[in-house]
């Protein structure tokens, strides 16, 4: 077989392989690695809605709710765990039923967390030892209000959030989603 034969077929394979990723998940991308309806449910299941609740309001069956939100929870940790790969972290923890994962950067000797939410996908959190030295007013409520979304969609009710240091927040949510933080 000729060099160029071996050159088409693989080109052809490739083809076909992007058309099927684009089949099977049009609107996914790493940072939002979910379907809609993977989204739909993974949010509802958040709120801490039952399978059973969530079918009913879907109009659709258990099993429906349980395989999506299955394949979500596989979806989200292959994610997390690409994302701390690509961050060179270590992992501590991984929690697919949260999405969120505890890792360890050891050249920076910094402990990581990456979350993922339906309103704004993946991010990657490394604690500060000095936060209140991070001054820009933007960065600081854009934060604040990723970490308040954050709670809403895990069920944590946090009083007078919006005035909180977003560092104090991100404690205080993370610290609930991953009981080892605390020691």
């Amino acid at each position: 077989m000729g060099s160029g034969l071996v050159f088409l077929i693989n080109f052809k394979y490739l083809q076909i392989l992007r058309y099927l990723q684009r089949l099977m998940a049009p609107n996914c991308t790493v940072s939002s690695p979910l379907s809609q309806s993977q989204k739909d449910i993974w949010q509802l299941i958040s709120t801490g809605l039952s399978i059973t609740k969530i079918a009913e309001k879907l109009k659709t069956t258990r099993q429906y709710v349980n395989q999506t939100r299955m394949m979500a929870e596989a979806k989200l940790s292959t994610t997390l765990l690409d994302v701390a790969q690509v961050n060179d972290l270590q992992v501590t923890k991984l929690n697919p039923k949260q999405a969120i994962l505890l890792g360890y950067h050891p050249a920076l000797k910094k402990k990581a967390i990456i979350t993922y939410t339906t309103s704004h996908g993946l991010k990657v959190w490394y604690w500060h030892d000095n936060p209140e030295e991070v001054t820009d007013n933007a960065y600081l409520n854009q934060t604040r209000q990723y970490l308040i979304d954050i709670a809403k969609e895990r069920g944590i009710e946090i009083p007078d959030a919006d005035k909180i240091h977003p560092a104090k927040l991100a404690h205080m949510i993370f610290t609930k989603l991953i009981p080892e933080l605390k020691v």
